[in-house]
């Protein structure tokens, strides 16, 4: 197991070329990457997020986490904390 997790928020997809740019690194580093995304977080509550993504990364889940032996995180700043959406997928893993 040599899996590298590289874990993204993006919402105009500068952070994901940057996510995939890490991942080319890694896999030339000899290691393999494994690129997950975390899907965005409604103000609703009734709204549901489908559990695929139309494009990009697949969704980050649990056993990404438990099967990695590192982690890269990517997001963009929102008053100098990450994305809600990065955090909100950390504080439920918990």
């Amino acid at each position: 197991m040599s899996d590298i997790l590289v874990l993204y928020y993006s919402r105009h997809g500068a952070t994901a070329t940057m996510a995939q740019q890490i991942a080319v690194g890694i896999e030339e580093g000899g290691c393999s990457a494994r690129v997950r995304t975390v899907p965005n977080v409604s103000t609703t509550i009734e709204a549901t997020e489908s559990d695929i993504p139309e494009s990009g990364a697949p969704y980050v889940s649990l056993d990404d986490m438990q099967q990695c032996i590192a982690l890269a995180v990517g997001s963009p700043t929102r008053f100098g904390n990450m994305a809600a959406e990065l955090k909100y997928f950390f504080d439920s893993t918990s």
